[in-house]
């Protein structure tokens, strides 16, 4: 099967992630139906399946999201011209950030409870998530003259004192200021201030003292180096040779038309590729020439039209109105 380039911007896979995130807040991860996220995202289930193999990966998927924008968010202060006070800025800019995604926050953290409940031998979503970060995170600062080493002491300090205090907040801050019967914003504000405060007090006992710690260095770059998304392909399941293809087709279109679409998918994305070989990746075609290669081919073209563009065959601007195929340039 074609490996087709991964595509962030797919807007079917986007309305997928974006209606996991709804289902995990409303639900939690255990309660969350692959089918109800099908029918939130107007997708066929089979489709969440050809790009993601579980709920798991789903939930993987929206924290990579959560990650980039996180490091997008750092390096754009780091960015500043501004070099006082740079930890701060960050860490107050990263209060916002982890409350404002507070949803997939919270689900995450209730997996790695019953991870450390289970005694689950790998580590959990938000360490591994927080490590992939750490050296990137480390080069910003020293860049801006804020250098330190990693040891035991200045880890602990970033994972425990730094990053876990805004995921508290960001999961109970709103139940707490309803607790005390207190303003929201004024919680808020005042959270901001004792980050400030600790990062400020941090920043001379812990990073600035590292550079006398006797302790070890800890190399981490091998697992915080940020690593390239592979290219995507259709999960295992999904995937078939020429030969099963050319099956397919003799099988399904034996004159060269698609009557009636295979009950299986793996069938139905076999034709689904070979269809889309009737589409040059030169050239840019507006709804109604699509539709003219397509009614010779299917009975049901809209429908094959629409499989095109959710499995990532066919590109369409947001209109609707050009499209072209997934290895080709919009003209």
């Amino acid at each position: 099967m074609v490996n087709k380039v991964a595509d962030n911007n797919n807007p079917s896979r986007a309305r997928i992630l974006e209606a996991a995130r709804t289902e995990f807040s409303e639900k939690g991860f255990d309660g969350a139906r692959v089918d109800s996220i099908a029918q939130r995202a107007e997708v066929n289930k089979a489709l969440i399946y050809y790009y993601f193999k579980s709920k798991d990966e789903l939930l993987q998927e929206l924290l990579r999201d959560f990650l980039e924008e996180r490091r997008r968010n750092r390096l754009s202060v780091a960015d500043n011209p501004a070099k006082r006070d740079l930890p701060q800025r960050i860490a107050v800019h990263e209060a916002d950030l982890l409350f404002e995604k507070r949803d997939i926050l919270r689900i995450a953290l209730m997996e790695d409870l019953k991870m450390a409940r289970d005694g689950a031998p790998k580590p959990g979503m938000l360490v591994q998530h927080w490590l992939e970060g750490v050296s990137e995170s480390h080069q910003a600062y020293a860049n801006k003259g804020y250098d330190y080493r990693s040891t035991p002491r200045t880890l602990s300090a970033m994972y425990f004192y730094h990053l876990m205090p805004l995921v508290a907040f960001s999961s109970f801050g709103e139940g707490f200021a309803r607790a005390i019967g207190v303003d929201f914003e004024t919680v808020r504000e005042e959270f901001r201030k004792l980050v400030d405060e600790t990062t400020r007090t941090h920043g001379e006992t812990v990073f600035h003292a590292s550079k006398d710690d006797p302790a070890e260095e800890i190399d981490l770059d091998g697992a915080s180096s940020p690593k390239e998304e592979p290219a995507h392909v259709p999960q295992d399941h999904f995937q078939t040779t020429a030969q099963e293809r050319a099956a397919f087709v003799a099988k399904h279109m034996p004159q060269g038309r698609l009557e009636t679409f295979p009950l299986k998918e793996k069938a139905r994305l076999a034709l689904i590729e070979h269809i889309s070989g009737s589409f040059d990746p030169g050239t840019t075609y507006t709804e109604r020439d699509v539709d003219a290669i397509l009614k010779p081919i299917a009975a049901d073209h809209t429908k094959v039209r629409r499989y095109l563009v959710d499995y990532g065959y066919l590109r369409r601007t947001a209109d609707g109105r050009r499209y072209w195929t997934w290895d080709g340039n919009l003209r």
